[in-house]
């Protein structure tokens, strides 16, 4: 079951890299939520959730992600360097 961060609990510092691939990645392939729910099958909304970083998406959740984007998992959970 999806687990979502309260208003006043901070996230993770996993999950804010989570984040910040997913939306940057989804981004960079122009596109949008709605089109990587149904790519990745998972939920607009948990999507959302996830892009906030105010969710603690499973492993398979983050494959199905990587997966939608054409990348690995390493890939969304690495820290990526400024260039």
């Amino acid at each position: 079951m999806a687990q979502y961060l309260q208003v006043d609990e901070a996230a993770s510092e996993l999950a804010t890299h989570l984040a910040a691939n997913v939306k940057e990645r989804r981004a960079a392939l122009k596109m949008t939520q709605v089109e990587l729910s149904i790519r990745s099958g998972v939920a607009t909304s948990h999507l959302s959730f996830i892009e906030r970083a105010k969710a603690n998406p499973t492993l398979e959740v983050v494959e199905q992600l990587a997966k939608g984007l054409g990348c690995s998992a390493i890939d969304l959970l690495t820290v990526q360097s400024a260039s």
